[in-house]
């Protein structure tokens, strides 16, 4: 029995010590952004629904559109202190404009239009 305690202990060390490290994550300031919302009706998505241009199914407060000039598609992008992935372009979001993704028109029009700080952010690579 004596045995069997020190194998599961020395099993459990190499474990503890073989987990990767935690990638450290750094958040690069872009600056002010204008944010707005847009959903899936015709007026907003002009008949493309929930299909991005990245390919992907737009999801409510996951799914945000960026100018990929400015901010690169697939980025994770904190507005607001949530995360939110850059998986679409629209043709009015050209600069430092975000629009965020919601299920119904009528919630585009309750958030209206904001300002507010925008980081990006990016895995830190260990030396």
């Amino acid at each position: 029995m004596e045995s069997l305690k020190r194998i599961f202990l020395f099993l459990l060390i190499l474990f503890l010590f073989n987990q990767p490290t935690a990638a450290k994550t750094i958040k690069i300031n872009m600056g002010e952004f204008k944010i707005t919302f847009y959903c899936p009706c015709e007026e907003c998505s002009k008949g493309y629904g929930r299909q991005t241009s990245s390919g992907k199914t737009a999801c409510s407060e996951h799914t945000i559109a960026v100018d990929p000039k400015i901010i690169d598609i697939g980025s994770k992008v904190l507005i607001y202190g949530k995360v939110y992935t850059a998986e679409d372009t629209g043709g009015k979001v050209k600069g430092d404009h975000i629009d965020i993704f919601v299920d119904c028109h009528e919630e585009t029009e309750e958030k209206g239009v904001k300002y507010t700080q925008v980081k990006v952010l990016k895995k830190k690579k260990d030396k």
